[in-house]
């Protein structure tokens, strides 16, 4: 509910004439929870509504409600703060099985949050880099992290040569899709395609926070 609270008061402050149908699409929240949480603000002194002529409104958010945006914002950064840390840890921790189980690099798969605090773990541990691969057409990035950012199949040619490639693993970060484009691509290289193991960050994260 705060998150909802708190993307309404921002919404509200960069366009105080949105209506709430527009609140509800933009916030992706049904038009009855819209209408519960303006109601709510309202009541709380946060927001104040400002009649125009005809049917139209001004939501305007008072310095209560600019009081509370701040709030919100602290305890977000917190969190997301909390969850780099936890997550990071996690990874690191590991990066050290790995390393026992005789990898030595890591090949990076996915350009995103997951990524970045995955890249941050990796430097504290005994792993080294060993590329970053990315295959989403909408983020045709040349580098990430101040690394080149490969292809699936340029990685997989660059590979396809590797004496030990048994030492190098694929830590995905991306969707169930994306999963499915890097699994279909490693079949091609029947050389290899054995040798290469690949893991799903998010399995690891999902099986520790249930």
């Amino acid at each position: 509910m705060q998150k909802d609270e708190l993307n309404t008061l921002l919404e509200i402050k960069e366009n105080p004439s949105t209506t709430q149908r527009s609140l509800s699409r933009k916030l992706n929240i049904s038009l009855g929870l819209t209408n519960a949480i303006l109601k709510n603000l309202i009541e709380r002194g946060w927001i104040k509504v400002q009649k125009l002529t005809g049917r139209k409104i001004l939501y305007l958010i008072t310095p209560k409600g600019m009081m509370r945006v701040t709030n919100l914002l602290y305890e977000r950064f917190h969190e997301t703060q909390h969850y780099c840390q936890h997550t990071k840890d996690l990874i690191n921790h590991y990066f050290i099985e790995l390393y026992q189980q005789g990898i030595r690099e890591v090949a990076l798969y996915g350009i995103n949050q997951l990524s970045e605090i995955t890249y941050l773990a990796l430097l504290d541990s005994p792993l080294k880099l060993h590329s970053i691969l990315n295959n989403d057409p909408s983020s045709p990035k040349k580098k990430f992290l101040g690394h080149e950012v490969l292809t699936l199949s340029d990685f997989f040619q660059r590979i396809s040569d590797t004496p030990n490639p048994e030492n190098l693993i694929i830590l995905s970060t991306v969707n169930y899709e994306g999963n499915k484009i890097l699994n279909a691509e490693r079949k091609k290289w029947e050389n290899i395609s054995q040798k290469i193991k690949i893991f799903n960050l998010e399995d690891l994260l999902k099986n520790n926070t249930q």
